[in-house]
């Protein structure tokens, strides 16, 4: 299994935007080829194969591949950075598609690079693998956002700044809906890597924030067997 590393400025991980999975999975490969701490290169290829063992794609990693490309091209992010919002896009242009090679090239754009290039503080990182086999793009944000606070395992975040962050402050207006659509099913995939649990805080009647507690299972299975030992 892979051993590379995703690093983000905290103002990427807290943006809002909505990615298919493939897509967030493509961003987050070309991530991990480059080091953040240095100017990284404009342009970056990556190939099916790679793709694959990367992400652990099984089957159909070129049309995989293509499809995350278009849904690159045109999404855009809003962040806040001093205060201000800002909007801003992944690509500069249309990713490009060697078939022939069966590889993509896409140019990050001036805005982005800010968030992802020559990172000094006020980062995450994570390893490429803890997501790779993760299958809802919903659950992938969620993990970027609690693993932003993994120095100290609790995250608590509004109703209002966990859907903007997973790009869906139009949808699930009841939180039964959301905890039915997004919440479960994100946490269901989680626990597979993680011990996290998420308890409701409410303002009145109406819950209005979330407070996430979570641990690394292997962490956790090493501290016993070194209290067993």
């Amino acid at each position: 299994m892979n051993n590379y590393s995703v690093t983000k400025s905290n103002n990427l991980i807290d943006a809002s935007y909505k990615l298919n999975v493939q897509a967030q999975k493509l961003v987050l490969a070309c991530l991990a080829k480059v080091d953040s701490r240095k100017a990284i290169p404009k342009e970056i290829s990556i190939t099916a194969l790679e793709f694959s063992e990367l992400m652990g794609i099984e089957h159909n990693a070129h049309r995989e591949l293509y499809k995350a490309a278009d849904a690159l091209f045109k999404s855009s992010i809003t962040l806040i950075d001093d205060n201000e919002e800002v909007e801003l896009y992944w690509v500069q242009k249309k990713v490009k598609k060697l078939k022939g090679q069966g590889k993509v090239t896409l140019v990050w754009s001036d805005d982005v690079l800010k968030y992802i290039s020559q990172l000094r503080s006020r980062f995450t990182s994570y390893k490429l693998r803890d997501i790779a086999d993760l299958q809802s793009s919903h659950s992938i944000r969620l993990y970027e956002l609690i693993m932003r606070f993994n120095d100290t395992n609790v995250r608590k975040i509004s109703i209002e700044e966990f859907k903007s962050a997973l790009g869906i402050s139009d949808k699930y207006e009841q939180y039964k809906d959301l905890n039915k659509w997004v919440i479960k099913p994100a946490l269901k995939e989680l626990r597979k890597k993680l011990d996290i649990e998420v308890t409701t805080l409410k303002t009145g009647r109406k819950i209005t924030a979330l407070y996430f507690t979570f641990s690394d299972k292997k962490e956790v299975q090493q501290e016993l067997d070194l209290q067993q030992g």
